[in-house]
């Protein structure tokens, strides 16, 4: 690399930016993902609907859901307050099983953590099956207390009602003949990619219960 005063020196982190079309989902898990391999890595988060993380942690287990061999949404809710998985515990899954994708890491151990993620994961894909995505989306606030968890936060009332906003989205979704998770988290992607999030509650549905 050439520094200012026309000097070479060796590359450094600092040096490489990494180009995303959508940072801000996603930022967090490949900073996961970095950290497997120590390498450093900071990013701005954004503010904007989809990337709260209480609503990218969510997006990214509906993903898991439907598809659960998908590595940057797995690391994403590994990380997410949801489970809480350090990135060097994240590290230690994936050198006892360095082959196949993250999930087989993850399946391969028999520690605690990661068989009560696989249990979560297996019972929330086996309701899938016979929920809407509206429904779905509430069985997981429920089950996992995501309104508690995120309510408990800094900026908690706001967090609520981003992921009631979520949830009224699925509504609406489906409201309009469209079914399916897959088909869902694939309209929120392209919102995403379009800049079109969806309006965030006003506070008024901070009471609402699971439908």
């Amino acid at each position: 690399v050439t520094d200012p005063d026309g000097a070479l020196r060796p590359c450094k982190p600092e040096d490489i930016v990494i180009l995303m079309r959508s940072p801000g989902s996603r930022a967090a898990a490949f900073a996961a993902a970095l950290a497997e391999r120590d390498v450093p890595c900071s990013f701005q988060e954004e503010t904007g609907f989809f990337e709260t993380m209480e609503v990218s942690a969510t997006v990214s287990l509906l993903e898991l859901i439907d598809n659960p061999r998908q590595d940057v949404p797995l690391l994403s809710v590994l990380r997410s307050p949801i489970f809480g998985f350090v990135p060097d515990r994240l590290a230690e899954i994936r050198a006892a099983a360095p082959d196949g994708d993250f999930y087989d890491a993850v399946a391969a151990s028999e520690a605690p953590d990661c068989a009560a993620f696989l249990e979560t994961l297996n019972a929330l894909r086996l309701a899938a099956r016979d929920m809407s995505v509206h429904r779905l989306l509430w069985h997981i606030y429920n089950t996992q207390n995501l309104l508690g968890l995120y309510g408990a936060m800094d900026r908690g009332r706001e967090r609520r009602e981003n992921l009631i906003a979520l949830a009224r989205q699925a509504e609406k979704f489906e409201s309009g003949g469209c079914r399916g998770l897959f088909a869902f988290v694939t309209q929120l992607r392209r919102l995403l990619e379009e800049g079109k999030a969806p309006p965030a509650s006003s506070g008024s549905g901070a009471g609402v219960s699971a439908s």
